[in-house]
């Protein structure tokens, strides 16, 4: 088997040549103008439909965001009117009422002193106090 060796480039020349080939190959025409312009445009293209798509879904989150608010407004006004209702001296008096409940007379009334026994010397009204 004879092989024969043969360098790639032999000469300067045909290098060079051959490198001028590449550069006009890689030398855009016309069409190739043409080509670049229409991806650049394309990318740009997306890149604004990906930024106006983001947009719109933020947008909605923002509204939905919103929507909830106003109901969680609107549940806080209803628990404060509940509050304020519960908190009313005739509604307290119905659920007594309804509960029998009667006011407690004054013979029924316990007092108790909280405090040191060794600070106070006991008096007549603490026996009235803790007797039933």
């Amino acid at each position: 088997m004879a092989v024969t060796l043969k360098p790639l480039y032999p000469t300067i020349r045909e290098a060079k040549e051959r490198r001028i080939e590449l550069l006009r190959y890689l030398r855009l025409d016309g069409g190739r103008r043409l080509i670049a312009a229409a991806l650049l445009l394309a990318l740009m293209s997306g890149l604004n439909l990906a930024q106006t798509g983001r947009l719109a879904a933020q947008g909605h989150a923002v509204a939905q965001l919103q929507r909830q608010q106003v109901e969680l407004l609107r549940e806080r006004s209803n628990l404060q009117l509940r509050l304020a209702r519960a908190q009313s001296l005739v509604d307290i008096e119905r659920r007594a009422a309804r509960l029998n409940l009667r006011p407690v007379k004054p013979e029924q009334a316990r007092y108790i002193t909280i405090g040191t026994v060794a600070d106070r010397e006991p008096s007549a009204q603490d026996d009235l106090a803790f007797n039933p």
